[in-house]
Parts: structure tokens; C-alpha cells; sequence
């Protein structure tokens, strides 16, 4: 289940991370890109249901400084999301190779601000020290192990979005995708949720990027940094799946529960983002 082991080099401590400031990006030298260790399509099952990374979302903000900084750091191209109405949230998306993406999402709709809904208030809140990974998004080709999932944190898997989602490309993308738990109940603690992805067709991932955005592409994730233990994760999956199987390095740090990092591989070379998790606590004014 496991390539070649890498150790990423993982770059400066994580810190305030301003509006003004692209993301802290490792470029290491080029080399042939190797096979993403993320699976690229669901194999035949062999009794147990597959687990894999399946997106990262990163919260700003300003979606579009925030996707601008990220291609320029990087090189890769964005496509657009669309936007989510109930929620006042705009989307971008950076594919990262090997049916891993990331979403860089903020609010767009400003009476959301303004009439004070708690979403737009929890992002308000959590990036006001900077840009932040929100959430490290699981999936499984398995619904019954999202129900598993559910159980196991004493909650009920959520469906449909508030307002539903408004594609840029509707043809691209999948159908609503049942999850657990909810990003209140994950994210904001830090913690993955899983979601149920039975093929991957019209993976967001495979959403072409936009002309002139960028041209390296990526070729696969290969390790995350994480707060907490390898103890804390384990006990947060349960039976569901050891972190073993998520087919990445993993380093954690001892430090509050989020994602630190998330290196991966792309046709120009590694490279490696950096941003504050979630969970961090901006110092006063």
C-alpha cells in the first residue's frame, strides 16, 4: 500500500501568516515526478472499504489573493468552484495530482458578513491572523463506513449543503457527497471528516485549470504534517482506517490538533505549503 518513503523537507515553524503574504512554499529541485502513492482509481475490494485523501481546504480572507499567491508560489493552475448560496462561500481549486485537491474558499457574498450568519462569522473569526488550512477532507468508495465514521463520534452523517452548491462547469464534479461529521464537529477542531466518493468520474481534481493560471501541474500528495500524536489520530479514525492507509508520510508535531503542511510532488519538482491550522489563536491587537 506504501511507495518509496520520503521525508519532505518541512520548512519554518508555522506563524502568523497575513493577508499581505504569499504561503510560505518549498521548492525543491526538479526531478522525474514519481507515482502519487494516492491511489488513482478505486481498485477491487478487498473486504475493507478504501480510504484516501480527498481534498484540502484552505480558508481566506480573500479568495482571490489567497488562490493568486497560491499558483504564483506554487505554479499551479486554478479552476473555478463555483459558490455555495446558502453559505455566501466562494470556491477555487488547485489540483495537487493523484485525484487530491485543494479548495480555497471565502466569503464572496457580503450580506452573509453583514447579517452576521455563523458561517460567515466563523471564518471571519478564524482568519484573522491569516490564511489557514480548515480541513483535511477523507474519502471512502464505502457509504456504510461514513455511516461507521458518524457513529463512532456519536453524530449523523450530513447530506445536502444548506442552498446547495452552484458549479462554474456544471458538468464537473460529483453529486452532493454524504459525510461525517460535519465541519463543526471536524474541522473547527481541528480533526478530518470523511466523505463518501463512490467513483471518481468527475473528480474535482480533473477540472482543467484556467488558461494562463498556471502550468505545473501536480503529480500526487506525499506527506502531511499534522498537530497532535499519531495516538490522537488513531483514536479520532477508530475502526475505520489507521493512518497508515493513508498512503502519505505523516509527522506529527505535538502541537494543537490542524494541518501544518501538505507536501506533494509536481512536474517541476516537489514542493511543500505552509500555513497556520484551523485551531490557531491569533495574537490580540
Amino acid at each position: 500500500m506504501r511507495g518509496t518513503h520520503r521525508t519532505p523537507h518541512w520548512v519554518r515553524p508555522a506563524g502568523p501568516c497575513g493577508p499581505a503574504s504569499p504561503p510560505p512554499v518549498t521548492r525543491s529541485p526538479a526531478r522525474p515526478a514519481a507515482p502519487s502513492r494516492n491511489r488513482p482509481q478505486w481498485p477491487e475490494r478487498t473486504g475493507n472499504a478504501l480510504i484516501s485523501i480527498d481534498h484540502i481546504a484552505v480558508w481566506s480572507d480573500n479568495l482571490y489573493r489567497a488562490t493568486v499567491d497560491l499558483s504564483r508560489a506554487t505554479g499551479l493552475g486554478s479552476a473555478d468552484g463555483g459558490y455555495f448560496p446558502g453559505l455566501g462561500l466562494g470556491q477555487k481549486l488547485l489540483s495537487l495530482g493523484g485525484y487530491v485537491y485543494m479548495e480555497v474558499e471565502s466569503i464572496v457574498d457580503h450580506r452573509m458578513i453583514a447579517g452576521r450568519a455563523p458561517l460567515a462569522l466563523e471564518l471571519e473569526r478564524r482568519t484573522a491572523g491569516g490564511d489557514c488550512f480548515a480541513g483535511l477532507c477523507l474519502r471512502t468508495d464505502d457509504v456504510d463506513e461514513v455511516a461507521e465514521f458518524a457513529r463512532h463520534h456519536g453524530v449523523a452523517p450530513s447530506g445536502d449543503i444548506d442552498g446547495g452548491k452552484v458549479r462554474m462547469v456544471p458538468a464537473q464534479g460529483s453529486a452532493p457527497s454524504v459525510h461525517a461529521p460535519d465541519f463543526r464537529n471536524s474541522w473547527l477542531r481541528g480533526k478530518p471528516n470523511l466523505y463518501h466518493v463512490p467513483d471518481l468520474a468527475n473528480h474535482s481534481s480533473l477540472l482543467a485549470p484556467q488558461p494562463g493560471t498556471g502550468d505545473v501541474r501536480g503529480t500526487g500528495v506525499t506527506a502531511l504534517e499534522l498537530g497532535g500524536t499519531e495516538a490522537d489520530l488513531k483514536a479520532w479514525l477508530g475502526d475505520v482506517a489507521a493512518p497508515s492507509d493513508l498512503g502519505v508520510d505523516l509527522r506529527y508535531n505535538g502541537g494543537p490538533d490542524g494541518l501544518y503542511a501538505v507536501a506533494f510532488d509536481t512536474t517541476d519538482g516537489p514542493r511543500t505549503i505552509r500555513l497556520n491550522p484551523i485551531t490557531h489563536r491569533a495574537p490580540r491587537s
